[in-house]
């Protein structure tokens, strides 16, 4: 049986492999990722205000505008999307939401890999030997 010194050595040596395998396989999935486009694109239902118009009243349904939403400058800007670009900046979009996320998993990573070495140099720290008494004194 290991001594528990080096058997927690050992199990911080399989949470690292194991936070390494995680590290890499989120790196190759942010490293796949060629554009974002920050913002969201939805559909954005409105009420044009012409009283002869068919959503002045309440039975008509509203005009329907798909737009790319993003904060800017501490604003939220709007811009009107053609039905040939939805499909591309939907994609590009949650390619963006992606990478954010994989960032922050990988901010995690490094939080639990720093843990982890540490608590390994604890495990594989050896005491300092102790100095030996003397007992007997040489007298001269």
């Amino acid at each position: 049986m290991l001594a528990p010194r080096l058997d927690q050595a050992s199990r911080q040596r399989r949470v690292l492999l194991g936070l390494l395998q995680e590290y890499g396989r989120l790196l190759r999935q942010l490293l796949a990722l060629r554009e974002l486009l920050k913002g969201s694109v939805y559909e954005l239902k409105t009420r044009c205000g012409k009283p002869s118009c068919h959503c002045a009243s309440r039975q008509g349904p509203p005009h329907s505008t798909t737009v790319l939403s993003w904060s800017e400058a501490g604003r939220t800007r709007l811009r009107a999307v053609g039905p040939k670009d939805r499909a591309r900046w939907r994609r590009l979009a949650e390619d963006y939401r992606c990478f954010r996320q994989c960032r922050a998993s990988l901010v995690k990573i490094h939080r639990q890999v720093l843990l982890a070495v540490h608590r390994l140099e604890k495990a594989l720290l050896l005491r300092s030997p102790k100095k030996k008494s003397r007992s007997k004194r040489r007298r001269l």
